[in-house]
């Protein structure tokens, strides 16, 4: 029985998004690891950013090519 692999790419920001002021919440930590972060607010109204830890069997950065 064969494993099955899971690989994910990280697409650059369209112009589109560009356009309307979004911003880039995913970092390509490396060939295995992409990190999202989270803006968040707590109960006394301060801004912190939550990192979400995924991991993959390989993951490709925004410069990759098909």
């Amino acid at each position: 029985m064969e494993k099955i692999r899971v690989c994910v790419r990280k697409r650059p920001l369209g112009m589109r998004e560009v356009r309307r002021g979004e911003i880039n919440i995913i970092t390509v930590e490396d060939k295995e690891t992409l990190l999202v972060h989270e803006k968040k607010e707590a109960v006394d109204l301060t801004q912190y950013i939550l990192q979400h830890v995924f991991y993959f069997d390989e993951v490709f950065g925004e410069a990759c090519t098909n």
